[in-house]
């Protein structure tokens, strides 16, 4: 990416954007489009990197609910009542886990934004990276 200091605004522009989840910065994202500003890849890259965590955010814990829905429908179909407590406490612990792990990923992400750099998260970083190229 760039070897720019970003300025103040490109700073609170990228720390919005995580903490509105990706919908500040797609906002931002659609007027700089529709004035023709040209952007810097610092909020870019932060934008478009808060969106997809946003995503993941609204995303991750619907499919593991939606997965041990299913195990639980299974074990009653087969009569099995006996796993359906532990896998709903199982369920609780994990989507609290994965609540935990996607705030301490955006207060990451919000710290490295506030100190003008890039964040290296393992393949959402990447992907940002070779989708503004």
């Amino acid at each position: 990416m760039s070897n720019q200091t970003p300025d103040i605004k490109e700073k609170t522009g990228a720390v919005a954007a995580y903490l509105t989840l990706g919908i500040w910065g797609f906002i931002w994202l659609l007027i700089s489009r529709r004035h023709y500003y040209d952007q810097k890849d610092f909020v870019r890259f932060h934008c478009f990197q808060s969106i997809f965590i946003g995503i993941l955010y609204m995303f991750i814990p619907q499919g593991v609910e939606i997965l041990f829905t299913l195990l639980m429908q299974i074990a009653n179909l087969f009569h099995l009542y006996f796993l359906i407590d532990p896998l709903n406490l199982i369920l609780s612990i994990s989507k609290k886990i994965i609540h935990f792990g996607s705030l301490v990923l955006i207060l990451y992400c919000v710290i490295f934004s506030m100190y003008g750099k890039y964040t290296n998260i393992p393949w959402i970083s990447q992907m940002i990276n070779r989708m503004l190229r």
